[in-house]
């Protein structure tokens, strides 16, 4: 018995406390070290996402603008049918949009900016009207190939073909003791003179409209209307008999007609003299002649109000009586 439970029994059981000991000193060490690692995943796990939002941030920023829908107040003032030389607010408001002169006409300029942005936005250029088609109109020079004192019957077919049929014709009438016949192609005019030994033939030719405040241009231009570049004539419309001289001072060519009487005058840069017994402005270059006349209403400026012009070769004056 002494033997059994004696100093190598005793020593037995030290060793296998020990080894006790060691085994739960290790499984502590490596149930810190598995939290520990665990805790590095969660924290590497959770920066992904921050990752993801600064990409989708960036990528927002970058989307271009986007093309103007049909709701969009843009969208309409672009996309809206207009009229060529038909003065509205609806065209003013195109051209504030553009950046351009809102004078409230849709003529070459305005439609040459509004071509533009409709394609930059790849928009419809259904509503953009069409230039009036034909032959050239530039005031002194011939009209459709034709010439002062070509034949009646030579003329109106050549000048037809140009500018499409006639829009008003008249019969003969006497003026100044000359018979006259004048044909409208929209606004233009064509004049014939007759005589027993003189068969019809053109005498001048012109753009004769009104423009009427509330409705517009009286009549259509049946093309672009331009000007030639012309030198100034200096002359007093008052005094007749006063010298007639031709200056050095240019004028610029162009399609130039404006409704209103100052705006032509800063285009032309010339101002347009008052004449008072024909109670009527107008200006003199070396190869056209301009005649202006306002109709102010009743009472003068109400809605009535109307510019009428007059764009020719030559006046057609009567002489005046001998004293």
């Amino acid at each position: 018995m002494t033997s059994f439970f004696g100093p190598r029994r005793r020593n037995r059981r030290i060793r296998n406390l020990l080894l006790a000991a060691v085994l739960v000193v290790m499984a502590f060490l490596a149930y810190q070290y598995l939290k520990n690692d665990d805790s590095s995943d969660t924290t590497s796990s959770v920066t992904v996402p921050e990752s993801t939002s600064t990409m989708t941030s960036s990528s927002v920023t970058q989307t271009p603008v986007a093309t103007p829908t049909p709701s969009d107040p843009t969208y309409v003032i672009l996309t809206r049918e207009y009229q060529w030389l038909v003065p509205s607010i609806e065209v003013m408001e195109l051209q504030e949009l553009l950046g351009i002169a809102a004078d409230g006409l849709y003529g070459p300029g305005t439609r040459e900016v509004h071509v533009a942005a409709l394609e930059e936005n790849g928009l419809s250029l259904s509503g953009v009207p069409d230039e009036p088609s034909g032959c050239s109109i530039v005031i002194g020079e011939d009209i459709c190939g034709i010439q002062i004192g070509n034949l009646m019957e030579i003329a109106i077919p050549a000048i037809t073909e140009g500018l499409g049929s006639p829009t008003q014709e008249a019969g003969w009438y006497t003026e100044c003791e000359t018979q006259y016949r004048t044909i409208y192609w929209g606004a233009l005019f064509v004049d014939f003179t007759r005589s027993e030994l003189v068969e019809p033939k053109v005498v001048r030719w012109g753009i004769r409209n009104s423009f009427h405040v509330i409705n517009g241009w009286e009549k259509t231009f049946p093309s672009i209307v331009r000007f030639p570049e012309s030198l100034l004539v200096d002359w007093n419309p008052n005094e007749p008999s006063a010298p007639i001289s031709i200056t050095d001072i240019p004028t610029p060519g162009g399609p130039l007609i404006v409704p209103e009487p100052d705006l032509f005058e800063e285009a032309i840069g010339a101002p347009l003299l008052y004449n008072f017994s024909t109670d009527q402005f107008s200006l003199r270059t070396a190869d056209y002649v301009v005649v202006f006349s306002e109709y102010s209403g009743n009472p003068p400026g109400s809605e009535e109000t109307e510019f009428r012009w007059e764009f020719t070769d030559t006046l057609r004056l009567c002489d005046s009586p001998a004293d």
